[in-house]
């Protein structure tokens, strides 16, 4: 029998898995990632600057978000710039923010659990 710690650890190595199709996926690594997504406002700036174009300005991005506040999404700006799920762009037309590979591939991976998220709860 192994001491408490090494209990410990084991216990949190079964916790942080999910198997999947003869596979193990840890949950660990993922969990600063999750806890920026699921964030206010995180879901909506991807959705606002990957819909129709792939540039949007500040101003954009907040007249999309009816009620949103301008400190807290520059502050997911930021948060989503440091994932790299977005990128910030100047030029002489100023500053914009386009989704990188990274973040179109999160976006498209999201939107069948939202899809079904939204079917399950309009019921």
């Amino acid at each position: 029998m192994g001491s408490r710690e090494d209990m410990r650890l084991h216990n949190k190595k079964k916790a942080c898995m999910i198997e999947y199709m003869g596979t193990t996926v840890c949950i660990d690594p993922s969990l600063p990632f999750l806890n920026v997504i699921g964030k206010k406002y995180t879901m909506m700036i991807l959705g606002v600057i990957g819909n129709r174009g792939s540039r949007k300005n500040f101003n954009e991005i907040i007249r999309d978000i009816p009620f949103s506040s301008t400190t807290i999404i520059s502050r997911r700006l930021k948060e989503l710039q440091n994932f790299e799920l977005i990128q910030r762009d100047e030029d002489n037309n100023g500053v914009s923010y386009s989704l990188t590979d990274f973040g179109k591939n999160v976006r498209e991976s999201l939107l069948p659990f939202l899809r079904m998220v939204e079917n399950t709860l309009q019921d």
